[in-house]
């Protein structure tokens, strides 16, 4: 009796939690309706302090900080809450935008086009939703399996052992699809500058020599870290050093 009896106050309490989140998220939509930007990132931001997220918390406080002229903030919320919905065309146009106000214009390295085709598709559906087509795909599998093994007419054996194998590479795709938004969730291997003005490092020091000068809101990708410096990648392929508290993590 005592088990269920802290079981059901812990199904309360997170009840409770997320209404509260509720609550606050609306309260916060209505200050930044009402133009009162910095009280609604006050607001965003206690509720994501609280140890509570949502694709939809990112993109309001993006939106707010954007509203309130702070562009790297900006763009650290809408890559942030790209993450957790990648298949959200509202939140990639206004994380678009905010980058096409940034001061840095990096060109990217050439991609396949089959490749960026792929990458187009693998974004569709965050991690969650792949996995669950993953195992759609596999039950279809079995069941393709089924009338294989068990149909009572060639055809049916033919068309069930075709299916098996179609929906069998099906739900490999879907589970990589899956575990690559997953690890971008968990690795967190991007960047923010969020200095107006920084000299990109040759070495991880101050004494090092000056590569190339990167501004605030430009996306770096970190490779690995010494100490307090992280060494970046940029789109064009650009390497070098810049110290710790120059960025802020995805």
């Amino acid at each position: 009796m005592k088990t269920k009896i802290i079981a059901l106050t812990t199904v309360l309490f997170i009840s409770f939690s997320l209404l509260a989140q509720d609550d606050r998220l609306e309260q916060g939509n209505q200050l930044y309706t009402d133009g009162q930007y910095e009280e609604a990132i006050e607001l965003y931001e206690g509720i994501q302090q609280s140890g509570l997220e949502s694709a939809a918390l990112y993109y309001n406080l993006g939106n707010a900080y954007y509203k309130n002229g702070q562009l790297p903030e900006a763009i650290l919320n809408f890559e942030r809450a790209l993450l957790l919905a990648p298949q959200d065309p509202d939140i990639r146009y206004n994380l678009e935008l905010a980058y096409s106000q940034t001061a840095d214009e990096i060109e990217q390295v050439g991609t396949f086009f089959l490749t960026k085709w792929f990458q187009n598709i693998r974004n569709l559906n965050d991690s969650n939703g792949w996995a669950l087509y993953s195992i759609i795909a596999f039950i279809l599998f079995l069941t393709g399996l089924g009338f294989y093994f068990f149909g009572s007419q060639v055809f049916l054996k033919k068309t069930g052992f075709s299916a098996a194998i179609l929906f069998l590479l099906a739900s490999g795709v879907f589970y990589s699809f899956s575990s690559y938004q997953k690890t971008k969730l968990v690795e967190r291997n991007h960047a923010i500058i969020f200095t107006p003005t920084v000299n990109i490092k040759s070495s991880p020091d101050q004494s090092g020599t000056d590569l190339f000068v990167l501004h605030q809101g430009t996306k770096v990708q970190l490779l690995s870290k010494l100490g307090e410096w992280w060494n970046i990648k940029l789109q064009d392929g650009s390497e070098g050093w810049i110290h710790e508290s120059e960025v802020e993590v995805i």
